[in-house]
């Protein structure tokens, strides 16, 4: 069975029990399932079985063994855009997670590209949401890894996306600059909240054609926060289409959750559709590609009545948009 592994540190806050460790950090089961999974020998502190109000410390190690579980299907198409000895860039879909997460294990962009090409292992330097497309960069070496990591950390890595928004953007360039807080207090607590006690993020939205009731924008996320660029896009009041989590109210969206695995959704139409950064070992400078024209196709198909304008006249000016961007 697979299971995880992560070194417990203690935070700002003191040290926490396990419980309420797993609750915050792993928030795809709830207290109750973790408690029963705690209870049930699937969690272990330094190899042993413990209860759920065990306190936590600084250096312990945390294992969960995951019981056996179907996991919901995904896209597994891919396509190879950059590979050699140290990095393998991929352009993935729009329905598969890129590392091991909540339900996801075998059905995740690293442990499907690892199984496919024969490798003994895949790092993963970023991450893609699941429903976001795109460039996704994956590292061969441990070495790789580290030194993308810290690339991406400190704001080396250059990423620009396309996304189509919700409603007419009304200028051709947006700056955002809003601090982004992670929004512990509603009831969707993985959804960034604006906060003055948040952390810097800017992101700067560029519109490329106006559509019927939505924008296509190019978006480049001056900082790496989670969500920033959808979390931005709901702050100025154009959501990326298709967006659950911040297109919708907590009502709405929970409920998605819960009918998610016997309903198909839309995705969210964002795409990460190039990367530019220095190549860790050799010091030169790449930039990675990932075509986008299918996201044109997914915004017809999703799209409300067009109010008598022609689908394909639409379409074919709007994807001359997509090549030029």
């Amino acid at each position: 069975m697979p299971k995880l592994s992560f070194q417990y540190v203690t935070g700002k806050a003191g040290a926490e029990t396990l419980l309420r460790f797993l609750e915050r950090r792993f928030r795809y089961h709830n207290a109750d399932m973790w408690a029963r999974l705690i209870r049930g020998g699937h969690v272990t502190v330094n190899g042993i079985a413990v209860a759920p109000d065990f306190q936590l410390r600084t250096r312990h190690k945390i294992v969960y063994e995951r019981p056996p579980f179907r996991e919901p299907a995904v896209d597994r198409r891919y396509t190879i855009l950059f590979e050699d000895e140290h990095l393998l860039a991929v352009n993935k879909s729009g329905n598969m997670p890129t590392s091991p997460s909540g339900k996801y294990w075998d059905n995740c962009l690293v442990h499907i590209v690892q199984k496919d090409r024969a490798l003994q292992r895949l790092h993963a330097v970023h991450r893609l949401d699941r429903e976001t497309s795109g460039v996704n960069l994956l590292a061969k070496t441990r070495k790789a890894a580290r030194i993308l990591g810290q690339d991406f950390q400190t704001g080396k890595v250059e990423k620009t996306y396309l996304a189509i928004l919700r409603g007419a953007l009304p200028s051709a360039e947006v700056y955002v600059s809003a601090p982004l807080l992670e929004d512990r207090q509603g009831s969707v607590r993985i959804r960034q909240t604006i906060s003055p006690r948040g952390r810097d993020a800017r992101t700067r939205f560029e519109l490329l054609a106006r559509l019927p009731g939505a924008s296509l924008a190019r978006a480049v996320p001056l900082t790496g926060r989670t969500h920033q660029i959808r979390a931005h896009a709901h702050f100025l009041g154009y959501p990326v289409w298709g967006d659950k989590l911040y297109g919708c109210t907590d009502a709405e969206f929970l409920d998605w959750v819960q009918r998610e695995r016997s309903e198909v959704h839309p995705r969210h139409l964002l795409h990460a559709s190039a990367l530019a950064l220095w190549h860790p070992l050799t010091g030169h400078r790449l930039t990675i590609h990932a075509p986008a024209k299918g996201l044109m196709d997914e915004f017809l198909a999703d799209a409300e009545p067009f109010a008598g304008n022609d689908k394909a006249t639409v379409y074919t000016r709007r994807r001359e948009s997509l090549d030029e961007a």
